[in-house]
């Protein structure tokens, strides 16, 4: 759990990863802090964890670059916090889109090309574009071939 400070804003994040650096797109300070109240780690649709690690695997017209977290129906939350760690250094696409009930799509966040180093753990956060309530959150995280991450998100209310 840490408390990340950019300027004068401060963020809270909880993760379950070991290292005590975080990176929102640039070094970080970490400081080891418990997870607000008004937040909680999302479970991925198929497993339940809230951790989920995954090696990069692009087939010719297939890949496994999505992967879904649910989100509890009657919480309405304002903020999401996505963590991601990687075991590989290499540069990853991240784009994060939330699925509506209606079966629209917004996308909250996309970055292409980021530079990222084992041993550094990267903080992603991002709000709904639209003022509604997803009931899902969909990561597509691209990369080389073979390389491997771990994804995790907080909701916030």
């Amino acid at each position: 759990m840490f408390s990340l400070k950019i300027g004068l804003v401060s963020f809270t994040v909880c993760s379950l990863f070991s290292s005590s650096s975080f990176t929102a797109l640039a070094p970080l300070q970490a400081q080891t802090e418990s997870i607000p109240a008004n937040c909680q780690l999302l479970k991925e649709v198929r497993t339940g964890a809230t951790e989920i690690t995954k090696k990069i695997q692009a087939l010719g017209i297939t890949n496994n670059f999505n992967t879904d977290f649910g989100i509890p129906s009657g919480v309405a939350f304002t903020s999401y916090q996505a963590m991601m760690r990687v075991e590989n250094n290499a540069n990853y696409d991240v784009t994060i889109n939330l699925k509506y009930g209606d079966n629209s799509v917004s996308t909250a966040l996309e970055k292409p090309q980021i530079p990222m180093v084992i041993g550094e753990n990267y903080a992603l956060p991002f709000n709904s574009p639209t003022d509604r309530q997803p009931y899902q959150i969909n990561f597509n995280i691209a990369g080389p071939n073979n390389n491997t991450y771990t994804i995790s998100v907080m909701a916030c209310e």
